[in-house]
């Protein structure tokens, strides 16, 4: 599903904003929340600083291009630039020139406020406004599992896949339903969990270890490298960090340390079961 490469508009660019949709406006209303509450800022320090870690173990600072352009990323949607500090600028300090969107123009907004060096535009990963090969690296951390359907996230693949460069990176995550909890949340739970507001926002489908990676490979690339991600108890977390929230820096800073070492089950054979999510990192081939 390649796109004419002479009318997609170039990383960065202005485009014109894509017409409301029902989806784009219940995330303006999460946005709206997020922006203006910033619950669980201690929680979402530390899935930002557990994503952060991932980049640094799986991608080496880029060389710059020999034009001097600095190589290209895109992040497939910015709530975490709202809901924390999110990876942006660790992005821009590892030397990428990063290009951000989501479905939300309040949370494109609110992200472009607190990022200055991001460029950013509404869209919808399905259907990216962007020209083939335009990205060195892809971000894509969560963001696939809001959909409704197996067919949403492959559409989506197609996509990611055509905006990265020969060479180029894709790193992935998404819910990992092997997880019990993850399983309960996603199916059974769901209803409950959401009017009780542990789950926040809307979930949707997702696939495990095994099918991510065989969409991964179908949809043209090679998988580099696969792991579980976030394996400390996840609602306990939840909770505590908000014990915590507005306590003295020492403290929090103590909490995330106790949460950081739950990391060591990834080197565990039961890794897909404690693990709430599964990463990928996927290269292109160059003759692609």
């Amino acid at each position: 599903m390649a796109h004419d490469s002479t009318s997609s508009p170039a990383p960065g660019s202005d485009a014109v904003a894509p017409a409301e949709t029902a989806e784009s406006a219940y995330w303006d209303g999460v946005g709206t929340e997020w922006t203006h509450t910033r619950p669980d800022r201690l929680w979402r320090e530390y899935t930002d600083r557990l994503q952060i870690a991932l980049l640094d173990r799986w991608l080496e600072a880029p060389d710059p291009l020999p034009s001097r352009v600095p190589p290209t990323a895109l992040k497939t949607d910015l709530f975490d630039e709202v809901a924390g500090r999110g990876i942006v600028s660790h992005l821009s300090s590892k030397g990428f020139c990063t290009t951000g969107i989501d479905i939300s123009p309040v949370v494109v907004a609110e992200a472009l406020r607190r990022n200055p060096e991001l460029h950013a535009q509404v869209a919808d990963v399905r259907t990216l406004p962007f020209a083939d090969a335009s990205f060195d690296l892809v971000y894509s951390g969560s963001t696939l599992d809001h959909f409704a359907s197996v067919a949403d996230i492959a559409q989506a693949m197609q996509e990611l896949v055509r905006v990265l460069r020969p060479s180029g990176r894709l790193l992935l995550t998404l819910d990992n339903p092997l997880n019990p909890l993850v399983w309960l949340r996603n199916g059974p739970l769901l209803n409950l969990l959401r009017r009780w507001g542990i789950v926040p926002y809307s979930v949707g489908a997702t696939l495990g270890p095994k099918r991510l990676a065989d969409l991964v490979r179908s949809s043209g690339l090679e998988v580099l490298q696969t792991e579980a991600l976030l394996h400390c108890p996840r609602v306990l977390a939840v909770w505590r960090a908000g014990r915590l929230e507005g306590r003295a820096a020492a403290a929090q800073e103590r909490f995330l340390a106790s949460l950081a070492r739950w990391e060591c089950l990834k080197q565990w054979p039961s890794r897909f079961v404690t693990g709430h999510f599964t990463a990928i990192l996927a290269g292109k081939r160059e003759e692609q």
